[in-house]
């Protein structure tokens, strides 16, 4: 692969007359202006939306971000992105899209700080000509012309990638807009490491983790890259009780299943990106063990001091072989003895097709149930009224 270098002029033995891109004042200038606004975004932890104006402008760009993905398999677990719609981050950590996101895919690919783009300048040909099905689909949708990116950094299994999709409307970048981005790629790479070292290493605060032991159920932070910040005594000690899921080396929550591990941190993920915009809903996953169950409610923090966002876990335990309590489910939640019944499989992780089959009712009457007990209680989402039942229960 061909990687453009910010080489100003050729080697002494090289052919004199060789056209190498070169900047202009008025280049340099907006070059400078970048690099600028990229340093004042150290200034908090908001992130980098300024520098993605600024980029946006000067190159045109149509979407795009600086992304942290896991090496294998390809997942996003943190960024930051400008020019996608609304709920787009969600959409794109719980989808499988990045293990096939052919963009991420050549960029982690390269070495770092070095740009490079799927056209090159070439004019003859579309980037369409390039992409599989699935990423054709995409890119014909939001009408992408170009893609650039670098690889920012390789680190602890995460690669930080840098990219940005461009408009058709404005043709394939250019060698001169390749240049500017390469001489552009050290400061970013040094922007989002002192980003990260700056408001998302919380691994020394000793204070949370006083904090959190004098609780006496298990408590775990995670931090805005999905590592675990700390975790007290109590959740320590569940942990290692039920066996499931441990913390890896990584500092992340892992379990021995696969699956269950991906669920998990594709959930993390998505607090996390909910705690940068101020949403405080609470999701709920469970783990199953034989008889018992480990209900986990996963909370955005937004901090006084932002850099401080991230996610809280809850821990309970349950043994889905006694009896629930249905006379204190009726009394907390003002439900019917039906539908008490059907909030504690609910408590159970049991989906709607799960408690009628073992209700021997259908999935109609199951729903309907779920519904009363919204609208009875004020909640709008599925997902906090669990989490509501499971803190009341747990």
């Amino acid at each position: 692969m061909t990687i453009l270098t910010p080489t100003f002029a050729p080697h002494p033995d090289e052919d004199a007359c060789l056209p190498l891109p070169s900047l202009g004042g008025n280049d340099l200038y907006a070059y400078n202006q970048l690099v600028s606004t990229l340093y004042r975004c150290l200034h908090d932890n908001a992130g980098f939306q300024p520098f993605f104006s600024a980029f946006q402008q000067h190159f045109k760009a149509l979407q795009g971000g600086i992304l942290g993905v896991t090496a294998n398999p390809q997942r996003m677990v943190y960024g930051w992105t400008f020019g996608y719609p609304e709920g787009f981050e969600e959409w794109y950590i719980n989808s499988d899209l990045p293990e096939r996101d052919e963009a991420l895919t050549r960029y982690v690919q390269l070495p770092p700080r070095q740009f490079d783009s799927f056209l090159r300048g070439d004019t003859s040909r579309t980037i369409l000509d390039i992409l599989g099905p699935e990423s054709r689909a995409w890119a014909e949708a939001v009408g992408m012309g170009d893609s650039a990116g670098m690889l920012v950094t390789r680190e602890n299994g995460t690669n930080v990638v840098f990219m940005a999709n461009r408009h058709q409307d404005f043709g394939p970048y250019t060698d001169d807009e390749l240049l500017q981005m390469n001489l552009l790629a050290p400061h970013i790479e040094n922007a989002v490491a002192l980003h990260l070292k700056l408001y998302q290493s919380n691994s020394d605060n000793e204070n949370l983790a006083m904090a959190l032991n004098h609780v006496n159920k298990p408590l775990m932070v995670f931090n805005a890259l999905g590592s675990i910040a700390q975790a007290n005594d109590a959740a320590r000690n569940l942990l290692t009780h039920t066996g499931n899921l441990f913390i890896g080396e990584d500092q992340r929550l892992h379990s021995s299943d696969k699956r269950l591990t991906r669920k998990l941190h594709d959930a993390i993920s998505t607090c996390i990106v909910h705690s940068h915009k101020g949403h405080l809903d609470t999701r709920t996953l469970f783990v199953r063990n034989g008889h018992e169950r480990l209900a986990i409610c996963l909370t955005p923090l937004v901090a006084e001091s932002v850099e401080n966002n991230g996610v809280l876990a809850e821990l309970f335990s349950f043994d889905s072989e006694l009896a629930p309590d249905l006379e204190r489910l009726q009394t907390l939640f003002q439900c019917t003895p039906a539908e008490a019944s059907v909030a504690a499989t609910l408590i159970q992780g049991l989906s709607a097709k799960e408690i009628a089959e073992e209700k021997q009712i259908s999935v109609h009457t199951v729903r309907q149930y779920i519904k009363n007990l919204l609208a009875k209680n004020g909640y709008r989402k599925q997902t906090e009224l669990v989490a509501m039942m499971v803190r009341a229960l747990g």
